[in-house]
C-alpha cells in the first residue's frame, strides 16, 4: 500500500523514514574531479540497499540534474530492469557542481540524492 505522506514532498535520506530511505534515495557515483567539456560516467543506484522491481512495487524512473539544469531521464520497467543506471555526461562550465538524482517509486514517492563534482580545465 502506498504511503501517501511520502507523495507530498521530495524525500531524502535526511527527511524520509530511515528504513524506507535506505531503499529509495539515489546514490550517485562520479569522479571527484572531471574536465570541462569532456565526457565522464555518472552511475546512479537507487538505494543503499536493493530495491525490488516487482509489478506491484518498483522504481518508475531516474532523473539527473546539474543543480537545477535537467540532464536526462531513464524510464524503468518492473521485473525487466534493475534500478541502476550509468550515463555519459558532459559539463560545459568550470567550478563546483551539484549533481542531483531523483527516483520515483510507485508506492513511496520521489526521492533525491546529490553529489558534488569539481569541473576543471
Amino acid at each position: 500500500m502506498a504511503e501517501t505522506s511520502l507523495f507530498c514532498q521530495i524525500n531524502s535520506l535526511a527527511t524520509g523514514p530511515a528504513d524506507v530511505a535506505k531503499k529509495h534515495a539515489p546514490v550517485i557515483t562520479v569522479p571527484a574531479n572531471v574536465a570541462v567539456g569532456q565526457p565522464f560516467t555518472v552511475t546512479i543506484k537507487v538505494g543503499e540497499a536493493p530495491h525490488v522491481m516487482e509489478n506491484g512495487h518498483f522504481i518508475q524512473f531516474v532523473d539527473l540534474y546539474s543543480g537545477h539544469i535537467y540532464i536526462s531521464r531513464v524510464d524503468l520497467t518492473a521485473e525487466l530492469n534493475k534500478p541502476e543506471v550509468s550515463l555519459s555526461v558532459v559539463l560545459p562550465h568550470e567550478g563546483k557542481r551539484t549533481l542531483r538524482a531523483f527516483s520515483r517509486c510507485n508506492l513511496h514517492g520521489i526521492w533525491e540524492g546529490s553529489k558534488e563534482v569539481n569541473v576543471t580545465k
